[in-house]
């Protein structure tokens, strides 16, 4: 998921969608009767099922074990935006009864998704996907601080104290709160707006020497941050299944009766 390449195919196709719809629009009323209507719905809820079912399998069942995690969970983000936008798009923006309703438990879902997504990433994990333990986490910030250290000895005293100050991590250090992790990224703007600050007070060489380590400074904070939050992210992410799930089990159930409707309806 780097660089939330993901993120961004989804929002070129959503906006792609949006000014088909406005053509759309010009040229007819909406309505999710109409044919063009009815086709949007179609290929929403197929992305939309899509998204409910191929992840879940990849993570579940050994049948269905080819292709990196990771990549699965990619394409569950992307069919989970693209998929309820064309399910906007079909109801031609108009919102009563069950479809008012399955409309409504969709954004609930979309926006479930994108809290999960934020939780997820602040998960440390491997380029396979797959989730970093606390032991493998410790060792990794132990062999970087190590570095850091070596790099620092023969440098100015300023220079040493600026990456210890920088990069020790507090005798009493505590797992960080449920808002801390909400807020990580409020939390690395000001870490690195600090680092930023202290090395503009050192002298001209002493901040060439500090440009040669900056990187893996702010790659010791991360590392000492994940290590301080990883409890509280496995319980947040529990949480976050237990309501997800069945809220997206509700919106199923209520489109299927929906589609269920409208094709009963549509019949007589």
């Amino acid at each position: 998921m780097k660089n939330n390449f993901e993120l961004n195919l989804s929002l070129v196709v959503v906006l792609f969608l949006a000014a088909v719809y406005i053509v759309y629009e010009a040229l007819s009323i909406p309505a999710g009767g109409h044919p063009f209507g009815h086709t949007l719905g179609i290929l929403g809820a197929l992305l939309m099922i899509m998204t409910e079912i191929l992840y879940s399998a990849r993570k579940r069942w050994q049948i269905f074990n080819f292709g990196q995690v990771r990549h699965w969970l990619s394409f569950h983000i992307f069919t989970g935006i693209v998929g309820p936008a064309l399910v906007l798009m079909h109801t031609g923006l108009v919102f009563r009864g069950l479809a008012g309703l399955t409309m409504l438990l969709t954004v609930l879902v979309v926006i479930s998704g994108f809290l999960g997504r934020y939780i997820y990433t602040a998960v440390p994990r491997t380029v396979a996907g797959l989730e970093i333990d606390r032991r493998t986490l410790e060792a990794q910030a132990i062999g970087q601080q190590h570095n850091l250290t070596i790099w620092a000895a023969d440098k100015p005293a300023r220079v040493q104290a600026l990456v210890q100050q920088e990069t020790a991590r507090p005798a009493d250090h505590q797992e960080l709160s449920a808002a801390a992790v909400l807020t990580r990224r409020i939390q690395e703007y000001r870490q690195r707006q600090q680092l930023n600050a202290a090395i503009r007070k050192l002298d001209k060489e002493e901040r060439l020497k500090m440009a040669e380590v900056k990187k893996s400074i702010r790659q010791q904070q991360r590392l000492l941050r994940q290590i301080d939050s990883l409890q509280t992210v496995q319980q947040m992410m529990g949480l976050w299944h237990t309501l997800h799930v069945p809220l997206g089990l509700t919106l199923f159930t209520a489109m299927f009766i929906h589609i269920g409707a409208s094709i009963y309806y549509s019949g007589l």
